[in-house]
């Protein structure tokens, strides 16, 4: 993988003033320790075209393996900072078991934890943050699945009360982003209140084909339903990038690492697309 592409996604909220000029924010997720150029360079230099507003990651931005090093992803995050972006971080499965898991990894997440907040990352461990961008008051919460969400033949059953108890319940009034990793429960996602979704996970499917979409998912089901783009459902959006890297199946067919690019309008001035 020698080049990534940017996926645009124009989104209306009524949360912003009318005469607002709307804000970029910027997703990153499954980088799995790829470099795009020495330093991410190239990543790094598409990143800031953009003049985002803040940059979010939805995690596996590293591998989680014990012989893996975290330095790619750390080396990105230090380069982010240098550009004083405001930047959140929500743990995909690869950073969740490397914190769960001390026997394997010892504290090897505790120190890449460290030096995300040493480069200024507002890391969201079951955590939420409340500010305010260009008169949008928003809410964004980092949600971590547990491992059992995750296991291969498989699809667990959501247990939406983990949702309501990790993170308690949203304020309607406030434009609430939630960070999940895994995007196949979407529809609890956004019936506890959660404006805008961003997610990754399922690499875009794999192998995507024209007309239908991704092929597969991690968990090997076929043809999954949010694989990447945006969906709605009942006003709420979900984001899913097809992700900057690839794990384990390093394959992509008609499907290119994505740099997700998301712009929030007022309802009256914006578009959706």
């Amino acid at each position: 993988m020698s080049k990534f592409k940017e996926f645009h996604y124009h989104l209306n909220t009524e949360k912003l003033p009318r005469d607002s000029q709307g804000l970029t924010l910027v997703l990153l997720t499954d980088l799995h320790n790829h470099r795009y150029g020495p330093g991410n360079e190239q990543l790094l230099a598409a990143i800031g075209e953009q003049k985002p507003d803040a940059v979010l990651s939805a995690g596996d931005m590293l591998i989680g393996h014990s012989q893996h090093s975290f330095a790619p992803a750390l080396e990105l995050f230090q380069r982010i900072r240098e550009k004083k972006y405001l930047v959140f971080y929500g743990n995909g499965n690869h950073e969740y078991r490397m914190r769960m898991d001390r026997n394997i990894y010892g504290d090897k997440y505790d120190r890449y934890a460290e030096g995300l907040r040493d480069c200024g990352v507002v890391l969201l461990e079951n955590q939420k943050i409340s500010l305010e961008i260009k008169d949008l008051k928003m809410t964004v919460y980092g949600f971590e699945l547990g491992q059992k969400y995750y296991e291969k033949l498989h699809q667990e059953r959501f247990r939406a009360e983990e949702l309501s108890g990790a993170l308690g319940t949203p304020d309607p009034k406030r434009y609430n982003i939630l960070l999940a990793h895994n995007p196949v429960y979407f529809d609890d996602y956004a019936a506890w209140g959660a404006d805008l979704t961003l997610s990754g996970h399922l690499h875009g499917g794999i192998i995507r084909i024209p007309g239908i979409g991704g092929l597969i998912s991690p968990q090997a089901r076929l043809f999954p339903r949010y694989d990447a783009g945006h969906f709605e459902k009942d006003g709420k959006d979900l984001i899913v990038s097809r992700g900057l890297g690839t794990h384990t199946v390093n394959v992509r067919i008609f499907n290119p690492p994505e740099l997700a690019v998301i712009h929030l309008h007022p309802k009256e001035a914006g578009k959706r697309g």
